[in-house]
């Protein structure tokens, strides 16, 4: 969506969200139904239309990021009011939505939980980055049929790892969604997601496959130990990386700190599935989101790749290609 292209309920919508007015933007979506669009409709033909037209302008540097987080909280406050007209069925098939370890993007997750509920399935909403070990001891006693796990960018496959072999563990299915994966979904299957869907409207459909198939024992996925020793001096990679940045930039603020962090998580990632265009693809995106805002493009990346190298991590530093 692009300003001078909106429709009335679409302008509605999204400046309702930017402003971060729930009540207006739940009285925009109450009338909506009241004309006789659908639930499902609503989430998926206008609300998360919605956010992701406010993020791809963040993205180009036209919002500020505090609107663009009142608008991503103002949407899933009105989902989640909303799907508070739907009983919790008694009967219905159970199911656990959550995110990525480390994905504090909750959105997707709570828009297929309150789909879910609306569709009749017993729903629990976990919200976003629950640890592995302690999902694997909820998921043990809980014992739902599916787990339906949200993963929105690179930077969390090891998160998402951690939920599919929590999952497993106590002999539950994954139904795998969001950006994260892939376009195409290539790394849900390498991680050992069940089944991978690539809109929020084919998770019935996939959790009623899923649950047809033979019971069969689930695998689980190990860190390759170069990746593993990656992981374990992770906090080390990260303040020398930081120290670097400091030398370069005035004042390292949160959003730089937050990049090194996402930049990292896609280095580990490419290592965890073998891809080294997870790299690259992240560093791009990055790239492109800093200059928007105005920072550096190069900077982060920089001082990442000159700690890993401190770190003896040529394999890692290497897939942070500067010249691409």
């Amino acid at each position: 969506m692009t300003t001078d292209k909106l429709t009335d309920t679409e302008l509605a919508l999204t400046s309702a969200a930017l402003a971060g007015d729930t009540g207006r933007l739940y009285q925009v979506a109450g009338k909506l139904m009241d004309e006789g669009v659908a639930f499902d409709e609503l989430l998926f033909d206008h609300l998360l239309p919605a956010e992701r037209a406010i993020g791809a302008r963040w993205e180009q540097g036209d919002y500020l990021i505090a609107e663009e987080h009142a608008a991503t909280a103002a949407i899933e406050t009105v989902i989640s009011l909303l799907a508070g007209m739907f009983d919790l069925p008694d009967d219905g098939v159970p199911v656990v939505v959550t995110t990525a370890e480390g994905d504090d993007h909750s959105l997707p997750a709570r828009a297929s939980a309150a789909h879910l509920l609306f569709l009749g399935y017993r729903t629990t909403f976990l919200g976003s980055s629950v640890p592995g070990s302690d999902l694997k001891e909820f998921l043990a006693s809980d014992q739902p049929a599916v787990l339906v796990l949200s993963c929105t960018m690179t930077s969390h496959l090891l998160g998402a790892l951690s939920v599919i072999n929590a999952a497993h563990a106590a002999g539950i299915p994954v139904v795998a969604g969001g950006k994260g994966f892939g376009t195409d979904g290539r790394w849900a299957a390498v991680l050992g997601a069940d089944k991978w869907v690539a809109h929020h409207s084919e998770v019935p459909g996939a959790i009623d496959e899923v649950l047809g198939q033979q019971q069969t024992d689930r695998t689980q996925t190990s860190l390759p130990s170069a990746l593993q020793d990656l992981v374990n001096r992770r906090s080390q990679i990260l303040a020398e990386a930081e120290s670097h940045l400091s030398e370069e930039v005035e004042s390292v603020d949160r959003r730089l700190r937050e990049e090194i962090r996402v930049l990292l998580g896609a280095v580990e990632a490419a290592i965890l599935v073998d891809g080294s265009e997870v790299a690259s693809e992240m560093l791009m995106w990055q790239r492109r989101a800093l200059s928007a805002h105005g920072y550096d493009e190069f900077a982060v990346a920089r001082a990442l790749k000159r700690s890993l190298q401190d770190h003896d991590a040529s394999s890692a530093a290497d897939l942070i290609d500067l010249s691409a």
